[in-house]
């Protein structure tokens, strides 16, 4: 008896460490039929037991627990879609030690809206913007219950009152309810605005720039309605403005007076006053090239700035600089007085410009216009004839961009029109006349394909185009133009050969690109156009394929291209920088 015990307890303890290994090695394997999209994905995510799926089994009595909550969990994916009725069949088995969960779900009808009833009350009871949004809201007799649509209703409520100056703004009134008799839902909320605040006195800190050129970046008037919009307005074009290394526009609303105006208190430290920027780079247009820039982010008290930039390549250096002054909008509005001396050496073109020139820039809504009168004086050489030229340019140029993110364009577009002339009769040998319109278009195809198209057109009204210069000429062929040639070497040529530049301009692309992988792109591009002086001229024509590397300050293309006719090459590498728009 005394040598059986013992064995017995072995056999117990190896029993037990058996079944434990058996234990420690058991798992979880859920299955959830019924279901797709969004609804599936909730529901994944709130199902205790989903948790374990393909893990190791937590235990016997704890997966039977979670099991049995599963009707819990299904109610909390379900109801927030709608689903208030539905058949759950539910299974847990253990086979070869794993443990098996099934669930299979038919919904029912999602509950519908019977009664909505949404008020506004105390001041902004009136104030149409409310009318306006609740119009908007998919929360409606007859729609589809969705609780996310609820909230929402309720966030944009309490948004725009706060964005319109109803700082009390309060839900005396927030009920849904469910009625599983008549399977309906029923919504009351109601909005009591109180007053509505008005903007009061602002109190501007004392610093780098007189209290006035900050005063111009306001938007508003004391006495002005509250608007939230209007203050993050004028953070963002104080922190814009590059004057500043802190802003911090607060209502103060302890301090709101009886007549419900809400003082505003600006403070802000200055940002360093002169930086330097040197660069070293490479262009396939320009070849290697070298920067240098000064920037003086404000000269005096009144917000005047000045810039000066030299840039040196293999074809093309320059040496330029910029006299800004804040307009009355300082965000939207300045003027500018600019020198620029550039020198072009290139296979195709060589001259030699002096630029003076005055500039006002003005920002609306979404356009931006540049009205800029500039005196240049050009020596170039063409025919083998040195020439020198001089003219008084007026022009105006309208820009217009329309994208979310400049940097990453999804989906966009971009157009230009630029119009500028002489007269000799004002200080410039010949009459003369150009329009230049430039579009760019982006449309997504998919999650991971867009279309990219551009067009750009140009024309040159002139009694003596022989007397105009180089500069004013129209030239394509580069990195930005036709791809699958060199750089503005598609125009009239000479007798000797040589590109004269032509009176008119016609630029067209087509491309497709696809995202393969985060922020790398894959492209394939046909480019087609020509400078020319007579429309009958054939068009000159390059393809080619590309790869796109979005990078922190924009895409960077490295495309590969042929020319189909002389003088194109048969292939051709173009390397870029800058944004799609």
């Amino acid at each position: 008896m005394q040598r059986v015990l013992p064995a017995i307890i072995l056999f117990l303890l190896l029993c037990t460490n058996v079944v434990q290994a058996e234990e420690d090695t058991a798992r979880v394997y859920v299955t959830i039929e019924g279901l797709n999209g969004r609804v599936l994905t909730n529901v994944v995510n709130l199902l205790s037991i989903q948790a374990y799926h393909q893990q190791l089994a937590p235990g016997d009595a704890r997966v039977r627990y979670l099991h049995n909550q599963a009707p819990r969990d299904f109610r909390r994916a379900l109801s927030p879609y709608g689903y208030y009725r539905y058949e759950l069949e539910r299974s847990l088995e253990q086979r070869n030690g794993d443990w098996y969960a099934n669930y299979k779900i038919t919904l029912g009808e999602p509950i519908s809206y019977r009664q909505v009833s949404i008020a506004v009350q105390g001041e902004g009871q009136g104030d149409n913007a409310f009318q306006t949004l609740i119009s908007s809201l998919n929360v409606r007799s007859g729609a589809r219950l969705e609780h996310s649509d609820y909230e929402s209703a309720k966030s944009r409520l309490r948004r725009l009152a706060s964005d319109r100056g109803y700082y009390e703004a309060r839900f005396t009134e927030q009920q849904l309810r469910i009625d599983m008799d008549d399977y309906a839902a029923d919504v009351f909320l109601t909005l009591n605005t109180g007053p509505r605040y008005r903007f009061g006195e602002v109190a501007i800190s004392e610093g780098h720039l007189d209290a006035d050129v900050v005063r111009r970046f306001i938007g508003f008037s004391e006495g002005d309605y509250m608007q939230s919009s209007r203050l993050l307005d004028l953070q963002l074009g104080l922190s814009d403005s590059d004057y500043f290394s802190r802003i911090e526009v607060q209502p103060l609303w302890a301090e709101a007076t009886d007549q419900q105006q809400v003082p505003i208190q600006i403070d802000y430290e200055p940002n360093k006053r002169t930086y330097y920027r040197f660069g070293i780079g490479y262009g396939t247009d320009t070849g290697s090239r070298l920067s240098f820039e000064q920037n003086r982010r404000w000269v005096n008290t009144r917000g005047h700035r000045f810039t000066a930039q030299v840039q040196a390549s293999e074809m093309r250096s320059s040496v330029g600089a910029n006299y800004t002054i804040p307009g009355q909008r300082p965000q939207t509005d300045q003027y500018v007085l600019r020198t620029l001396w550039t020198d072009e050496n290139t296979d195709n073109t060589e001259y030699e410009r002096i630029v003076f020139g005055v500039s006002w820039q003005k920002q609306f809504t979404r356009t931006e216009r540049v009205l800029s009168l500039d005196w240049q004086d050009e020596r170039d050489t063409l025919d083998g004839v040195i020439r020198k030229t001089q003219y008084l340019l007026p022009s105006a140029q309208w820009t217009r961009i329309h994208t979310q993110n400049r940097l990453d364009v999804d989906e966009g577009w971009r157009l230009s029109l630029t119009v500028r002339g002489a007269a000799a009769a004002l200080l410039s040998d010949s009459d003369f006349a150009q329009t230049i319109l430039a579009a760019k278009h982006v449309m997504p195809w998919g999650d991971k394909v867009r279309l990219l198209t551009r067009l750009d057109l140009g024309t040159s009204i002139t009694g003596n185009f022989d007397q105009v210069p180089t500069s004013l000429r129209f030239y394509t062929g580069g990195d930005r133009t036709i791809r699958g040639y060199a750089y503005q070497s598609i125009s009239p040529r000479n007798s000797l050969g040589e590109v004269e530049g032509g009176r008119h301009l016609i630029v067209g692309s087509a491309e497709l690109d696809y995202e393969f992988r985060a922020n790398w792109r894959v492209a394939a591009f046909f480019d087609a156009g020509n400078a020319f002086n007579n429309i009958n001229d054939p068009m000159q024509m390059g393809v080619g394929i590309g790869f796109r590397w979005q990078s922190p300050v924009g895409p960077i293309r490295f495309d590969l291209a042929s020319g189909l006719r002389d003088p194109g090459d048969t292939l051709r590498l173009h390397l870029t920088l800058g944004p799609d728009l």
